[in-house]
């Protein structure tokens, strides 16, 4: 019986329970390493604020996760201590909660299934949230009975201390952090002041309680978007972890897996003799002569049927362009010097340029100046990806007295997406060579394309993008240091810069400049202090360091432009595959050129715009 004044719904909310079962040991199939288990009634179970029935009604269990194939089986709930997985789970029309367990093959899981299929472990428990609570009957005798219209179980865990040997659904111990029971009511009329305490309090609690249900469905969500291990999503839930700090780590996880496989989606599984023997050329003869001479698509047949099942792993339709295996696109272009692209000396051929031991992804990582000061790169996505990010910093006040009530002011936190941009880059081939192709030419022709979406994609969009059909680039974000002074540049000007981000609390890792090559020339020409060798720039003009933090130009900066940020703090995603197409434009024709197009989706999102200071009027 509850003796204390009545909790609220908020308060209710606000914990996380468990209840427990036994399950049928005629229910275990050894062979198959399962378990039926009922974990879930509508009977009532006392509880701390009075009897609680957990609704098995249509709609009322949120099944999503148990479903999911992700909901681990545990031991004692203990995350560190998972022994199988959840294969399914439903309501049956007994409103019972069932799922079917299975055991994994590791030692532990292997000595806790013995001890299954011997009796030794035979009670079950399930932990959940309430999502959505109703006082159903209240008395001033008994206890008042709530009913959870809405509720999500999170994990299922075989428990070594059953807490209720009644027969049917067994009974779970209260999660160990119940507040204690309040104590006697007591008659007492509250002042004003006190009425108005109580309330602002109250709304206060209400409010920490929908956002921390907002933080967990937000993890939930995020989890499941990204594919994350369903321990860390349960470690987040329950250490409190903040969404900022939830969305780092999901981006370092993104990120080491673009590392390891950065075109998981385009990957066909290709051996390394298979990779080997794709030709590009051969695939670009065929687009580009294969209507009239069909034998070229005979010869083309394997680099078409690679593009073909990239396109289905894509769930792209038919198309008449070539999509190129990640393989591909990841294999050393060549480890010597190669010709240029035309076979005669000039403008258009006649130039070595060393491609040693990089493939185009590489090359396309080393030609980008915002790659190379440290933005992150997050490959292999599908669909459009979300971060939450920080918006605003939690204010800190300090209490007038005790008894005094302050205003509570959490952090603001706000929403980034990424959404692929198709960017295009074009580069000429002359006929005669693509007739003589050679291991050399393709090499080059890749290293060319790599360099141009490096360079007109990439470092463009990140830089200069306005958004809308391309991404949106640091310039033009809303939340930069916008408009900073940097004319007749000095010591004290470019200080102001660094300022002005610390200021803001973002300097975070990987800070630098960014200017283009004039830029860089202004900056070594202006000394630090007078009558000195102590230039604001040292070092060359491409890569040079100014107040201590690196520094490179770009030509993609336009005249005046010079950049200060933490680039760590700029996210390019990329998504699929490189795709080839021919353009067969009049002047090429004429010129016997082919133009090969390539295109490249990506995406750019600056997760604290906070990070970077711009001034577009440098100058002697």
């Amino acid at each position: 019986m509850t003796t204390g004044a009545k909790p609220t719904i908020a308060e209710i909310l606000a914990k996380v329970d468990a209840r427990e079962a036994y399950f049928d040991r005629a229910t275990v199939k050894e062979e198959e390493r399962t378990v039926e288990v009922a974990f879930s009634s509508d009977v009532p179970v006392p509880r701390w604020y009075g009897k609680e029935i957990l609704s098995h009604a249509k709609g009322a269990v949120n099944m999503e996760r148990l479903k999911s194939g992700r909901a681990n089986l545990l031991v004692n709930h203990d995350p560190g201590d998972w022994v199988g997985v959840i294969e399914g789970a439903r309501v049956d029309e007994e409103k019972t909660g069932r799922a079917v367990v299975r055991f994994g093959n590791s030692t532990r899981a292997s000595e806790v299934f013995r001890d299954v299929k011997d009796g030794i472990l035979a009670s079950i428990s399930v932990s959940y949230r309430r999502d959505e609570v109703k006082l159903t009957k209240t008395s001033k005798d008994a206890e008042d009975e709530y009913t959870v219209t809405r509720w999500t179980p999170f994990e299922v865990s075989l428990v070594t201390v059953p807490a209720d040997h009644t027969v049917g659904v067994g009974r779970a111990v209260e999660v160990p952090h119940q507040p204690a029971a309040p104590a006697a009511r007591k008659e007492h009329v509250m002042t004003p002041e006190e009425q108005a305490a109580a309330d602002a309090a109250a709304r206060t609690k209400v409010n920490a309680v929908e956002a921390e249900k907002e933080r967990r469905q937000a993890i939930i969500n995020l989890c499941k978007s990204n594919k994350i291990d369903a321990r860390v999503e349960v470690r987040w839930i329950e250490e409190g972890t903040p969404l900022t700090l939830v969305a780092k780590e999901i981006l370092d996880v993104m990120e080491e897996r673009g590392k390891q496989k950065p075109l998981a989606a385009a990957a066909l599984g290709l051996s390394a003799s298979e990779t080997n023997r794709y030709s590009l050329f051969r695939a670009i003869r065929a687009l580009r002569f294969g209507s009239k001479e069909p034998r070229l698509i005979e010869e083309a047949a394997f680099e078409i049927e690679c593009s073909r099942a990239v396109a289905k792993q894509l769930n792209r339709g038919m198309t008449s362009n070539m999509l190129i295996p990640s393989e591909v696109l990841q294999r050393p272009l060549g480890d010597a010097a190669t010709r240029a692209m035309a076979t005669t000396p000039g403008a258009k051929g006649g130039y070595m340029v060393n491609v040693t031991n990089m493939g185009f992804i590489d090359i396309l990582r080393n030609r980008s100046v915002s790659m190379s000061m440290g933005a992150r790169v997050l490959s292999g996505l599908q669909g459009n990806v979300t971060f939450p990010r920080q918006t605003g910093k939690v204010s800190v006040t300090w209490q007038a007295g005790e008894g005094v009530s302050v205003s509570a002011a959490d952090q603001a936190l706000g929403q980034l997406s990424m959404t692929p941009k198709t960017c295009i880059a074009i580069t000429d081939v002359s006929e005669q060579l693509l007739a003589q192709a050679s291991p050399s030419a393709e090499a080059f022709v890749m290293a060319d394309l790599a360099s141009d979406v490096a360079i007109d994609g990439v470092d463009a969009a990140v830089i200069n993008g306005t958004g809308g059909a391309q991404p949106l680039g640091i310039k033009n974000t809303t939340g930069i240091t916008s408009g900073q002074d940097a004319a007749a540049a000095t010591y004290a000007k470019i200080l102001a810069f660094v300022a002005a981000a610390g200021a803001a609390n973002a300097i975070r890792g990987n800070p630098g400049w960014v200017t283009n090559t004039a830029g860089a020339a202004v900056l070594m020409q202006k000394q630090r202090f007078s009558s000195t060798d102590t230039p604001l720039w040292e070092g060359n003009m491409l890569n040079g360091s100014v107040v201590g933090f690196n520094a490179m130009s770009s030509e993609q900066l336009a005249s005046a432009n010079l950049i200060f940020g933490s680039w760590d703090e700029v996210v390019i995603g990329e998504w699929g595959v490189l795709e080839l197409s021919t353009d067969n434009g009049g002047t090429r024709f004429n010129q016997a050129q082919v133009g090969i197009r390539a295109m490249w989706m990506v995406d750019v999102m600056l997760r604290y715009p906070q990070a970077f200071v711009v001034s577009t009027n440098l100058g002697a």
